[in-house]
């Protein structure tokens, strides 16, 4: 069952050369052997014609002369192709094949039947043999030429390779051409949902350019109903902001109390609500990567926290330019802060880039997050208890309008730190 995985992972190309190749040496050693047994059997048919007539012709002639005629009757009779001679031993060299001349013999000549011939290839190639005559003497002969032979691995190796090297070459280079089309759907659709649309190239067979159109026109329905809910929430979330600004005048012209207290907390739950959702709903916006100063960037994120009183530092250099898409980038960094903030009352950014990639760390000492929700709190509107409640002002929408403006660019994670805390990194590839 493991072989047969393994095979399975050369993907479509690889199998389908696997069994080109299989099936084109079989063909070849298929072919080979009967073309050769029906050569053998061409040859043997004409050698046992021609060895049949002429000892007909010898034992005639040879059984009716004096025997001390015969030896040189026998050599006047001989030709270049067939050697006769007189007398010769009964004994034979070898062992005479079922399938070759001898079985002709009789075929052919009956009248050879009952002259008890003995037949065998010789060392030096053809086939040597005797006849007995009417007194009892034998007549020996001997074919010149080789004998045709079945032929072996070993004597076609050479052909196997280049015919199936030949055909296995041609149908990779043709697999090739028509598998492209298939990846570049694969590298299309990859990229579906990450910020930007995409076309699948409608290119190569008739099954995969119908199947381009297919993902192609699935995608933009896809879109046209993302954009008009997307757009529907936004128009509702911004509508919404002008009332809840004339609930927070109305509720500052109150007497001071714990009434006034009460409205302008949940008037601010509101608005920060809806800012989160506009924040949102923006990090699906596409953007274009410019060159931008990355350090700066994420100092001015932090100094406008230390600002408002909050306690925030950050640790990086002076400079780091990378090419990013400036307002997502800042949305991710600005929130990851916010949530230390909210959460643990500080937070520690720091920034460092290696060969591969810009690391952005954000660390807080507040009570972690348990390792069972660490993907679920990337999940919309999800809010964990205890301190990461509503009462702490979130609205559940921090972390994943991170990973939302971080699509395309880069990915987040998340990790207890060792003696407590969160940290919270972001990982960007660099382009070499």
């Amino acid at each position: 069952m493991g072989k047969i995985t393994r095979l399975l992972s050369f993907g479509l190309a690889g199998q389908i050369a696997l069994v080109v190749f299989v099936t084109t040496a079989l063909s070849f050693f298929g072919s080979e052997l009967l073309y050769k047994r029906a050569e053998a059997d061409l040859v043997a048919s004409s050698q046992a014609e021609r060895i049949a007539g002429r000892l007909v012709l010898a034992d005639r002639l040879i059984g009716a002369l004096p025997p001390e005629r015969r030896s040189a009757a026998a050599t006047e009779l001989s030709t270049d192709s067939l050697r006769l001679r007189w007398p010769a031993e009964a004994t034979t060299i070898g062992a005479t094949r079922p399938h070759g001349i001898g079985a002709r013999l009789t075929q052919l000549e009956p009248r050879l039947a009952g002259h008890d011939i003995h037949l065998a290839e010789q060392p030096g190639g053809g086939v040597g043999g005797t006849i007995r005559l009417a007194d009892g003497s034998r007549l020996g002969f001997r074919t010149e030429g080789r004998t045709a032979r079945v032929p072996t691995l070993g004597n076609h190796l050479v052909s196997l390779l280049m015919l199936t090297g030949g055909v296995l070459l041609a149908t990779l280079l043709l697999l090739r051409a028509l598998a492209e089309p298939l990846r570049a759907l694969a590298r299309a659709t990859a990229r579906a949902g990450l910020g930007e649309p995409i076309t699948v190239p409608e290119e190569g067979p008739e099954e995969v350019i119908s199947l381009a159109r297919a993902v192609n026109a699935m995608q933009a329905r896809l879109i046209a109903l993302v954009d008009d809910r997307t757009q529907a929430l936004a128009a509702v979330s911004h509508d919404l902001l002008t009332p809840i600004a004339r609930l927070r005048l109305r509720a500052g012209a109150l007497e001071p109390g714990e009434t006034r207290d009460a409205i302008l907390r949940d008037v601010d739950e509101m608005q920060a609500f809806m800012t989160s959702v506009l924040g949102y709903l923006r990090g699906a916006e596409p953007e274009a990567a410019r060159p931008i100063d990355l350090a700066s960037t994420i100092m001015t994120i932090v100094d406008d926290a230390a600002d408002t009183g909050a306690d925030a530092e950050y640790d990086g250099p002076d400079r780091l330019s990378a090419t990013l898409p400036p307002l997502r980038i800042r949305s991710a960094v600005a929130n990851l802060v916010e949530n230390a903030l909210r959460h643990a009352g500080q937070a520690r950014v720091s920034l460092a880039r290696t060969d591969d990639a810009i690391r952005i760390t954000v660390d807080d000492d507040g009570p972690g997050i348990a390792e069972g929700e660490m993907e679920s709190v990337f999940e919309p509107f999800r809010r964990l208890d205890a301190s990461r409640s509503r009462e702490s002002g979130g609205a559940g929408l921090g972390l994943a309008i991170v990973k939302r403006a971080l699509e395309g660019i880069g990915r987040v994670t998340l990790a207890n730190r060792p003696k407590g805390g969160l940290r919270a990194t972001i990982v960007i590839p660099v382009v070499k």
